[in-house]
């Protein structure tokens, strides 16, 4: 806003205005901590991710992907195994039944007529 701008608000809106700005200004022009004790509990500024933080956080994530793939192989392993002996269980507990042996032997103790 520019200062016409503000002449033509209410006096309780500039007031408020004013207010606000140096509020803002304080925050921004606050003093250094006057002790030790105090620097360190200060907030300290972040830095930007460099390019090796990156790299170990790739270097996890594969590490991790890696881990679930090995996982997801031994998964697969023991359900091939289970369904393999499921499998043999109900081979072995049905016998086929071949009706043309036993016809075949029929037909060889009656003879030709």
């Amino acid at each position: 806003m520019t200062q016409s701008n503000l002449e033509q608000l209410p006096p309780e809106m500039q007031a408020r205005i004013a207010q606000l700005m140096q509020q803002a200004n304080s925050i921004t022009q606050q003093d250094p901590p006057e002790s030790p004790h105090q620097a360190a509990i200060a907030p300290t500024p972040t830095r930007a991710p460099s390019l090796m933080d990156h790299t170990i956080a790739l270097r996890q994530e594969v590490a991790q992907l890696s881990s679930q793939v090995a996982a997801m192989g031994q998964v697969t392993e023991a359900v091939g195994q289970a369904v393999g002996e499921l499998y043999q269980l109900f081979r072995a507990q049905t016998a086929t039944t071949d009706y043309s042996t036993a016809y075949q032997a029929h037909q060889e103790v009656e003879g030709d007529y």
